[in-house]
C-alpha cells in the first residue's frame, strides 16, 4: 500500500531534545504538529541586545537559544546578488550613509535620511563593503550576509537550523535556486530540504502557477524543494479566488505549511483559517507572524539613531497595539495600518499568542521568542 505523505506519523517527542538537533525532525515537526504544539520561528534571527537583524550572530545565537527555526528576509542587488534584508533600503540597517561620507544618517524613529534602495545598489563595490547596525544604531563587526555565505557559515559551524526565506521580491527566486542546488548542512542534508520558500501568494496564486517556472522544474529534478504560501491581507486581495487559492496549496505535496496573517478574528481571511482547521484540509500546519513590534525593552544604552519627535514607549507590556518601523516615515502601530475589513473592532490582535493558539495556529514568526517561551506560550 502506497502511504501519502500527508498520512504519515506525527514525529514523537523523543526525536527532538535538548542538545540533539537534526534538521529532518525539525521540518516534520513543523509539518506534522502535535496536540498543544506552538513552535517558534525567530523573526530575522535571536537580535537585540547588541545583535544585528539577519546576520551570521542572530543565526548563531538562535541555534544556542534551542530554536529549530529562523526566519530570515532576502532581497535582489542591482548586481543580482541575493541579500538578507527586510527593509527595502538600506539605511535602518548598514552604515551605507557613513560609508559614502553622506551628512544625513537614516533614522527609523524619524524615517528621514539617506537610504537608498537595495534593488538599485549593487553587492560589488558597494554591499559588501557595509557593516551592519544593531538596534540602538551602533555599527557592529558584522558585514553584510549574502545568501551565499550564509549557507557557507551554517555549513562551516556546524549548525542544524530550519530556515525560512521570506522571498521579498520575485526576481530573487531563481538565484536562490541556483545558489542552493549542491549546498549541503554538516550533516549531509540537502540545503532544499532545509530551506522553506516562503512566498506571499500574490507572486504565485496556484501551484500551477509555481510548476510552470524553469526554476522550480530545476528545483525538482535536483531535491525535494518545501514551500510555504503567505496569505497577508494585501497580497490575498490580489488572488482572485484565495479561498480555493488556499485549498489548492495546501494539497500540493511540497506544502509543509500553510501562513495566514488573519489580523482579528472574524476579519478578512476567517474563512481561509476556518477551511485550514477543518477536517476538509490535509495540512494542520498553521503559522503567524506575531505583532509584537520593532521596539525592544528598554536596556538604558546610547541612541546613535536620531529620535527626533518620536516618544519611545518603553514599557512594551502596557501598549495596546505595537509599533514597527515604516520607510520614509517615523513609527507606526498595527492597528493604524490595518486595511479596512482586517478587523472587526479596529484592533490587530497579532501579539496575543494565547489567543491565536486556541484559534489553531500552531507556530509563529516573532521577536522576543525567548520572553515568551519563558510565559509558556511557547513550546518549542
Amino acid at each position: 500500500m502506497t502511504i501519502n505523505s500527508q498520512d504519515k506519523p506525527n514525529p514523537s517527542d523523543e526525536m527532538i531534545q535538548v542538545g540533539k538537533r537534526d534538521v529532518k525532525e525539525f521540518v516534520n515537526r513543523i509539518k506534522y504538529p502535535k496536540k498543544g504544539d506552538f513552535l517558534l520561528s525567530a523573526h530575522r534571527g535571536i537580535r537585540w541586545e547588541g545583535i544585528p537583524e539577519n546576520s551570521r550572530s542572530s543565526i548563531q545565537k538562535a541555534v544556542e537559544q534551542n530554536v529549530i527555526c529562523v526566519e530570515i528576509d532576502i532581497r535582489l542587488t542591482s548586481d543580482n546578488v541575493p541579500v538578507l534584508f527586510h527593509d527595502p533600503t538600506l539605511g535602518r540597517t548598514t552604515n551605507i550613509a557613513e560609508h559614502l561620507q553622506k551628512s544625513e544618517i537614516y533614522s527609523p524613529f524619524t524615517g528621514k535620511g539617506y537610504s537608498p534602495l537595495i534593488e538599485q545598489t549593487p553587492w560589488k563595490g558597494c554591499i559588501e563593503h557595509l557593516i551592519l547596525k544593531e538596534e540602538h544604531g551602533t555599527i557592529c563587526e558584522e558585514g553584510v550576509l549574502d545568501f551565499a555565505s550564509m549557507l557557507d557559515f551554517i555549513e562551516e559551524q556546524k549548525l542544524d537550523i530550519v530556515i525560512f526565506m521570506d522571498i521579498k521580491v520575485k526576481e530573487v527566486m531563481p538565484f536562490l535556486r541556483e545558489i542552493m542546488k549542491d549546498r549541503r548542512n554538516a550533516s549531509g542534508v540537502p540545503a532544499l530540504e532545509w530551506c522553506v520558500w516562503k512566498v506571499f501568494v500574490h507572486m504565485y496564486g496556484y501551484p500551477k502557477e509555481l510548476e510552470e517556472q524553469p526554476w522550480w522544474k530545476e528545483a525538482t529534478k535536483i531535491g525535494n524543494p518545501i514551500y510555504i504560501p503567505v496569505y497577508e491581507p494585501w497580497p490575498t486581495r490580489q488572488v482572485d479566488n484565495p479561498l480555493e487559492s488556499i485549498k489548492a496549496w495546501s494539497h500540493h505535496p511540497n506544502v509543509i505549511a500553510l501562513e495566514i496573517g488573519l489580523r482579528a478574528p472574524g476579519g478578512y481571511m476567517q474563512d481561509l483559517l476556518e477551511y485550514a482547521t477543518s477536517s476538509e484540509c490535509p495540512r494542520k500546519s498553521i503559522g503567524f507572524f506575531a505583532s509584537l513590534g520593532d521596539l525592544w525593552v528598554y536596556d538604558n544604552k546610547e541612541f546613535q539613531f536620531d529620535i527626533g519627535d518620536f516618544k519611545v514607549p518603553w514599557k512594551l507590556e502596557n501598549q495596546f497595539s505595537h509599533y514597527l518601523f515604516k520607510i520614509d516615515k517615523p513609527p507606526q502601530t498595527h492597528d493604524a495600518i490595518l486595511l479596512e475589513g482586517d478587523s472587526l473592532d479596529g484592533h490587530d490582535y497579532r501579539a496575543d499568542l494565547d489567543l491565536y493558539k486556541k484559534l489553531g495556529f500552531t507556530w509563529t514568526i516573532t521577536d522576543r521568542g525567548q520572553e515568551l517561551k519563558s510565559k509558556g506560550l511557547i513550546t518549542m
